[in-house]
């Protein structure tokens, strides 16, 4: 197990762990080898058990046993995940729209051009996390932390399969020009979707927030279907149990 960087910082190891699991430079059904992250980080057990416990909170490590390792990416709950996203992603829009101050708007907004922003670099996971933080100041304005605290699981809890839409495959030295072109439009049109819904919220339209959350929704499941029925680099050598 190797990990790129090493630190002292709890947070750091935390964020290495995790950017190796999206990556998917950790395969699923991993275990975990706590010793060998001890050596490379030259650090105690706690600050390596504290990351864990954070992965395991996001769904993304799975403890079995003594044991922990990384979750499966068990494919056969795509339709759950599409369900909850949907439904979810709707309601939290609903209420941001009507409940939103004018502090919630500019977080809104700031994270809506950060994504922009990491989408120039090409980073999938720093675009995936940009997104994801734009949904959540959205979830944020909602104002309802029940609501919320669901809407960040199922967000996480797609974690993995969410960065297909934002990556080509990073291990290929020379990404297909076509999957890169798919990829920038693919950025375009949620860019633009992103401007619409943060328009809908700060006009208080109740029901344009709803319909933009069903379309936005409706964009990543369609191309995760797409990229999964093409075939995801690499994808025949991770197990999906």
């Amino acid at each position: 197990m190797n990990i790129v960087g090493r630190s002292r910082d709890g947070g750091k190891i935390y964020n290495a762990l995790r950017e190796s699991i999206l990556r998917l430079d950790l395969n699923p059904g991993l275990v975990i080898d706590e010793t060998s992250l001890c050596e490379q980080f030259a650090v105690s057990r706690t600050p390596i058990r504290e990351a864990i416990i954070q992965l395991v909170s996001e769904g993304l490590v799975i403890r079995d046993g003594r044991s922990a390792r990384v979750a499966p990416v068990d494919f056969s709950e795509l339709p759950k995940i599409f369900d909850a996203l949907l439904v979810s992603s709707r309601l939290i829009n609903r209420l941001a729209a009507a409940n939103r101050t004018e502090a919630h708007l500019a977080e809104i907004f700031f994270a809506m051009q950060k994504f922009e922003t990491c989408t120039a670099g090409g980073d999938g996971v720093l675009v995936q996390d940009a997104n994801v933080a734009f949904h959540l100041a959205i979830a944020k304005a909602a104002q309802n932390h029940y609501f919320t605290a669901f809407y960040e699981r199922v967000l996480l809890a797609s974690s993995r399969l969410a960065l297909a839409c934002f990556s080509t495959s990073d291990r290929a030295a020379s990404p297909d020009p076509r999957m890169r072109e798919e990829l920038e439009g693919h950025f375009d049109e949620t860019v633009r979707q992103h401007t619409m819904i943060y328009q809908a919220i700060k006009d208080k339209d109740v029901e344009q927030a709803d319909t933009l959350a069903a379309m936005h929704q409706n964009l990543y499941s369609t191309r995760l279907k797409t990229l999964l029925f093409k075939g995801m680099p690499g994808l025949d050598s991770v197990p999906l149990v």
